[in-house]
């Protein structure tokens, strides 16, 4: 398993924070705030931004009243979503959100994510013993809606 933080740059220190909680529970993550190899133009940054999502599981993306005003956070949802990649918002405050987050998960505290940790492996699992046969594709369609079931009623 590993996460791909979604965020605005001004979120930066909150998206930290998810990361060093990510960590604490076992689970590596991409930020891009770390990343020394961003290149801040166009297609190569592009390119790069694919290819460290695409070498995640899932992503969480942290959204604030500054997210409205991203441009690569509905890139990277948009990317994320073509996979089916397990998605969960993480919410820094009290926003409202667009219809079409309101279907994943969402945290609302760094206590969260140990709940979401917890309930991905009990569900990844679950799905591998059950669903050894099936091919990946397949399998995310039975695993990512039965993580966001659990999920939420985990964070309930």
């Amino acid at each position: 398993m590993k996460v791909f933080i979604s965020h605005k740059n001004t979120d930066s220190l909150q998206a930290f924070l998810i990361l060093r909680e990510l960590e604490r529970n076992g689970v590596k993550a991409y930020l891009d705030v770390l990343d020394d190899n961003i290149i801040n133009d166009g297609k190569e940054l592009t390119d790069h931004i694919k290819k460290q999502l695409n070498s995640c599981t899932d992503i969480i993306v942290l959204i604030s009243e500054e997210t409205k005003a991203s441009w690569w956070v509905p890139f990277e949802i948009g990317m994320s979503a073509q996979i089916d990649m397990p998605t969960v918002s993480f919410l820094k405050e009290n926003v409202e959100l667009p219809s079409y987050l309101s279907y994943w998960p969402r945290l609302k505290s760094l206590e969260d994510i140990s709940k979401y940790v917890t309930t991905r492996k009990r569900i990844e699992k679950i799905i591998m013993e059950r669903y050894q046969s099936y091919e990946l594709s397949s399998l995310r369609k039975i695993e990512v809606p039965m993580f966001y079931n659990e999920l939420k009623r985990e964070l309930r």
